[in-house]
């Protein structure tokens, strides 16, 4: 499952990023010692910088404010890839069959595994809201899949959140609290970094790598209530579409700006190089 991505420079390699945090009494930063608290086994120091470094990424760039959720399944154990890195809340449930990888992420069977976050847009009261919500995963695998990656919709025709990657006729479908279909721009390789975002009522795209696949007009109607989940669509409570590929992270949240996109791809890389997953 090799991934062919683009030569974007890496944040290791940025001032802004300290090769020395947590070393000569140098501290990281707050969010990731409370992240590394909630994980049953303590990181190695290698670990800590990588963590460390992608949190100051997206702190820098100001998605970490936006994300409601933010999960690196890429993680050095199953716990660990389970915790949602903003907070003590809505950590990812495994359901059915789906396979955890150390360093590379989860893989479903693409019947009954997926990963449940708990968060519902109508109830949680995040940041993802009607005219500004993103989702986000990085997929590992490079197949024609019509499982979705991640998603939740009220019924099959309302208040519909979703991406599918790359679907038999070498689509990506996306849409963002809506009724309509939408559209699917093309798209021939489903390995890499993918968002898609509403930034206004009238106003989508979704991007690989950071650069955009296409966009849509069609209007906003009504936030999902239902139940965001990974490798799988949850319509109104009952989970199916559950995919085959391997998720290494995933998220979701309030409208994330081109350059908070190239940012956040460039932050994944950096972390999924530093564990061999890249």
């Amino acid at each position: 499952m090799a991934v062919v991505l683009s030569p974007i420079r890496s944040p290791l390699r940025s001032p802004a990023y300290s090769p020395l945090a947590g070393k000569f009494g140098e501290s990281y930063t707050a969010e990731a010692v409370a992240l590394f608290a909630r994980f049953t086994t303590p990181p190695t120091e290698a670990r800590k910088l990588l963590i460390n470094n992608r949190i100051l990424a997206a702190k820098a760039s100001g998605a970490w404010a936006l994300r409601d959720g933010f999960y690196m399944m890429a993680a050095a154990n199953a716990q660990a890839g389970q915790r949602n890195w903003k907070a003590d809340a809505f950590n990812l449930s495994p359901q059915g069959t789906i396979i955890f990888e150390a360093d590379r992420g989860y893989t479903g069977d693409g019947s009954t595994g997926y990963l449940a976050t708990g968060f519902n847009p109508s109830t949680a009261g995040g940041n993802f809201s009607l005219n500004s919500s993103h989702l986000s995963v990085w997929s590992r695998t490079n197949a024609q899949v019509a499982g979705t990656s991640i998603g939740a919709r009220t019924t099959s025709t309302t208040g519909q959140s979703l991406m599918t990657l790359r679907t038999a006729t070498d689509q990506s479908t996306f849409r963002l609290n809506q009724d309509a279909a939408g559209t699917s721009p093309t798209n021939t390789n489903s390995s890499g970094g993918f968002v898609t975002r509403r930034s206004a009522s009238n106003a989508m795209a979704v991007f690989r790598n950071a650069v955009s696949l296409g966009t849509a007009t069609t209007v906003s109607t009504s936030l999902p209530n239902a139940n965001i989940v990974i490798a799988g669509l949850d319509t109104g409570g009952v989970v199916t579409t559950s995919n085959t590929y391997q998720l290494a992270s995933a998220g979701f949240g309030a409208n994330l700006t081109d350059a908070m996109i190239l940012a956040e791809y460039n932050a994944d890389l950096a972390y999924l190089q530093g564990v061999g997953a890249a």
